[in-house]
This record gives C-alpha cells, sequence and structure tokens, in this order.
C-alpha cells in the first residue's frame, strides 16, 4: 500500500479563474454542450477540485440518448461521473474542521465518488452502510454538475484522497484513477461485498469489455480466486481475458462443455451484460448454494425461475457503484499492480468525437478526458 505523503499537486494558492469550460447535457438536445460556465464556490461541506482527468463511458452515452425525448433530469448539468484531480479550494465547514482540512489540504490529489451520499445518521441508506444506494441527492455528473469540466466541487465525504498523493505515479496517474472510479470501483465492491469471493472459488465473469476487464484482474489476482472462467461473444474480448489472467475464456455456448469436461463447479457469477440470457446462464451454471452478482445493466427487465433459485437455494445479488471505502481499497489494488486499467487519454475538447466513437463501437479501452 502506497502512504500518504506532504507532496501537494500545486501551489499552495493556486489561482482559480471566474469561468470555466464544461460539456453539459441540456434537455432537448443531442450530444454534449460546449459552454462557457462559471467556476463553482464550494459550500460550507465542499470542496473545489481542479480537474486533472475524467471519464467517459457507456452510460454517458445512454443519458445523452434519452436527453433528447426523455431525459432523466429537467435541467442542464454537466457530464461527467468518473474524475480526478487537486483540491483547490474548502469550504467554510471543510476548512473549520481540523481532521477534514489536513484530509484536504488544498493540492491533495483526489478522486471524486459520483454516488454523492448525503451521509446524514438518518438517511436509510447511509445510517446502515450503504452509502451507494443513498437517494438524497443527484449523482455527480448523472444530475449533478460532474467532472467534463475544469473544476467541480463535491461534499467532502464523497472524495477519497489518493494513496501516494501523487498524480506522476506510474501506476496512479488521473487518467488512471478517473475510469477507477466507476470501471474498477464498480466490480470491485460487487465481488467483495455482494458476492463475498473468497480466496479458492470460481468465479464466472459474463462480459468482458470495461468493467469485465477489470473484474478478471480484481478476482483472479486481488482476491484470489481459484479459478476463473470468462465469457463473451466476441472474440477479442475474450483474448483479452486470457491476457488479464483468466483460467479459461470460452464462448457462452461453450461454457456447459468446459465444465464438464473439467469438472469444475461454479461459486459465483459476475453478470456485467445484464441480459436475460446471461441470467438464465448463470442460474444454471451455479453449484447449490451459489451466489449471482448482477451489476450489468443491458435488458430494462429481467426475470428468473423461482423454482431454481429456491431448490439449489441461489443467491441473487445487485451492486452499484460503491463507497468510499471500496474506493480506497480498489486504488489500493491498482497501486500494487494487482489490477491494471487500460485507459486511453484525450483531450477534454476531444469529447464530442470521443462519444461518438465510443457510440460506433470504434473504442475498445476507457477513455479518459484531460483538460487543458
Amino acid at each position: 500500500m502506497l502512504m500518504s505523503t506532504t507532496l501537494r499537486v500545486d501551489d499552495p494558492s493556486p489561482p482559480v479563474p471566474g469561468t470555466m469550460t464544461a460539456y453539459r447535457l441540456v434537455p432537448g438536445k443531442t450530444g454534449p454542450q460546449r459552454e462557457t460556465i462559471p467556476v463553482p464556490v464550494p459550500g460550507p461541506a465542499e470542496v473545489l477540485i481542479k480537474v486533472l482527468a475524467a471519464g467517459l463511458c457507456h452510460s454517458d452515452l445512454h443519458v445523452l440518448d434519452a436527453a433528447l425525448t426523455r431525459p432523466h433530469h429537467p435541467h442542464p448539468y454537466t457530464l461527467g461521473h468518473e474524475g480526478a484531480g487537486s483540491v483547490v479550494r474548502l469550504g467554510d465547514g471543510v476548512a473549520a474542521d481540523p481532521a477534514l482540512a489536513r484530509r484536504f489540504a488544498i493540492g491533495t490529489y483526489v478522486a471524486i465518488l459520483t454516488t454523492n451520499a448525503c451521509a446524514r445518521p438518518e438517511c436509510d441508506a447511509c445510517g446502515r452502510g450503504l452509502a451507494n444506494a443513498c437517494l438524497a441527492r443527484p449523482l455527480i455528473g448523472l444530475g449533478a454538475d460532474g467532472s467534463w469540466e475544469q473544476y467541480v466541487v463535491a461534499d467532502a465525504n464523497t472524495v477519497v484522497p489518493v494513496p501516494g498523493n501523487d498524480p506522476w505515479h506510474p501506476r496512479l496517474p488521473p487518467r488512471v484513477v478517473a475510469v477507477a472510479t466507476d470501471a474498477v470501483l464498480t466490480p470491485w465492491h460487487a465481488l467483495t461485498r455482494a458476492a463475498d469471493v473468497r480466496p479458492g472459488q470460481t468465479v464466472l465473469v459474463f462480459g468482458c469489455g470495461g468493467l469485465g476487464s477489470n473484474a478478471i484482474q480484481i478476482a483472479k489476482h486481488a482476491l484470489g480466486a481459484g479459478t476463473l472462467i470468462a465469457s463473451d461473444v466476441r472474440p477479442e474480448n475474450l483474448e483479452l481475458a486470457r491476457r488479464l489472467g483468466a483460467d479459461n475464456a470460452v464462448l457462452p455456448d461453450e461454457l456447459k462443455p468446459l465444465l464438464h469436461e473439467q469438472g469444475i463447479t461454479i461459486d459465483a457469477v459476475l453478470d456485467v451484460v445484464g441480459k436475460q440470457a446471461t441470467i438464465d446462464a448463470g442460474m444454471d451454471l451455479l453449484r447449490s448454494g451459489g451466489t449471482l452478482t448482477l451489476i450489468g445493466l443491458e435488458d430494462e427487465t429481467v426475470s428468473f425461475r423461482p423454482l431454481v433459485a429456491t431448490r439449489i437455494l441461489l443467491s441473487i445479488r445487485a451492486s452499484f457503484a460503491g463507497t468510499c471505502a471500496s474506493l480506497s481499497e480498489c486504488l489500493d489494488a491498482i497501486a500494487e499492480e494487482k489490477v491494471i486499467p487500460e485507459v486511453e487519454e484525450h483531450s477534454l475538447d476531444e469529447c464530442v468525437a470521443m462519444v461518438q466513437a465510443l457510440a460506433k463501437g470504434e473504442v475498445r479501452a476507457r477513455v479518459a478526458l484531460i483538460p487543458q
């Protein structure tokens, strides 16, 4: 684990401009809209962060597609639910709290958690340790202003210092930290909390793209899965899965013969796809008492056969994003090279072109956008 140091990213009192460039979702319009907007002032419990990198993923495509006819929020907001940056201003309440003022001292290198939990003890979710299920506030970048801009405000309780506090560290540069807030955090939380994967277990991952490729590394290299099986419909993704440590990587219709021939039983299935076909296959392949964990969202609705689930005591669980504790853990795993996310870097000003390229299937790695 990398330990925190006194290194600071920026000058202790970095200048902050009055306006900035932002790429925003505007209801009724297609694609991200470039606008010049005021740099926000942090509220009492917030910090202002200079964005060093912001992720782009398929969730952004979904909300942009919906913006024309059925926007999920009625007001414009800045996109970007994956972000990393450096703290440049503290809200009055943060500055007045000695512990918070030290944790988020000016220049601290941080990751931004999209869930934007309220952290109130009386909150039904936060009060029970389920901050990633808090519905009190809109998600950062998916309702509240996100990181497709040069500066973003975030509540201090949804910001995590990056281990080592060094944005030039070869394993934790901003592009990696930004995408880790979703593409690594989501499978990490699902595998460690919902699926509760233990060393030596056999794990099957459906879907070997952005999240799935990281799930393979997490299960195999960080959690010690005894056997890791990956399944995808795309041969190139199966090849990637093998390179990342999968013991077997096969097409869906090859799974049953593989398990039969090698005498393998599946303890846990992580469904990164979220289609009826993968739900059905996962339930069919799990051993008695096994766990199916869902993080994929491809189908709007799915169903399962209660008799099958009850007869062999299957657990069916769902997981969304993660918590600050999970994010700290997965950043440590990246620092220790147990997980190596594949990320390509582009200028924030290429945002519109990269959205179009992702929609056309022309992007294989995760994408980080870098403000100028």
